[in-house]
């Protein structure tokens, strides 16, 4: 989760969350209205914006308390609010000590309330499924987001469209290695890039580029994606992507190290 770490925000440890999310809480500070709630509505609000970030459904009282001192929200009395929070119909103890949990009801009228304010729809969940993300990614943002798709595909057998975009981004590696050693007018027709057929032909006899064997699987990784994209009666499969997907890693280690993605 990236959280803003000005002193108006929380502390990124009280949350203890690492993964990205939609919204900020200074952000969802002012979009809840904290300023003019009761101290017990703000627990309800802050405990339910926790909640639905770490996917837990209870919470620990004085992390919340912490929480909304460290945002400029503290409890006058901490003491007095727990015995008004035992009380209240809206909470309920869990069975881990000092943890309460929201109600259903109520946390689904905060949900109601404030949930489409939480959730990110171009959030792309993905792991390393074909291409490892902790050596491609935080190169390119563009790049980033095309990786991210190719794993979220593979990973939800959405094969064709995993093909597509491997072919994508082998094509936008490529160019990005000519532009990066100078020499991108070798690809060029009046001002536009060639096909990646013929940029292909060209880089793998390119003595700019100096590309190692791995040139000889840059056919087939051109195939694969123009087979997924254009072949009318071909379906791409799992089987289909895992025979390519080590090579393809390979290959495209060394264009990001040629591009100057990779030092």
């Amino acid at each position: 989760m990236s959280y803003n770490k000005k002193s108006s925000c929380v502390n990124i440890e009280l949350l203890s969350l690492e993964r990205d999310d939609s919204m900020e809480l200074s952000q969802f500070i002012n979009v809840a209205d904290l300023h003019s709630k009761t101290e017990i509505e703000k627990v309800k609000i802050i405990a339910f914006y926790n909640n639905f970030l770490s996917h837990e459904s209870d919470f620990d009282l004085d992390e919340v308390f912490n929480l909304l001192q460290s945002i400029g929200h503290p409890i006058s009395n901490r003491s007095r609010l727990k015995g008004y929070l035992a009380k209240s119909k809206d909470f309920k103890k869990s069975t881990t000590k000092g943890k309460y949990i929201i109600v259903p009801s109520v946390k689904q009228q905060l949900q109601n309330k404030y949930g489409k304010f939480l959730i990110n729809e171009e959030e792309i969940l993905s792991s390393s499924e074909v291409l490892d993300q902790n050596l491609f990614l935080g190169k390119r943002g563009f790049l980033d987001k095309l990786i991210r798709q190719i794993n979220s595909c593979y990973s939800n057998n959405c094969f064709d469209a995993c093909a597509v975009l491997m072919r994508r981004v082998f094509e936008i590696v490529l160019i990005l290695a000519y532009e990066n050693k100078g020499v991108e007018n070798e690809i060029k027709v009046n001002g536009d890039y060639v096909m990646l057929e013929r940029i292909v032909a060209n880089a793998v006899q390119n003595a700019t580029l100096h590309i190692s064997r791995s040139r000889n699987e840059y056919d087939a990784i051109r195939d694969l994606g123009n087979f997924a994209a254009h072949k009318i009666h071909f379906n791409t499969r799992k089987s289909d992507i895992d025979n390519i997907k080590q090579t393809y890693r390979v290959c495209l280690e060394e264009l990001y190290y040629i591009a100057g993605l990779l030092k």
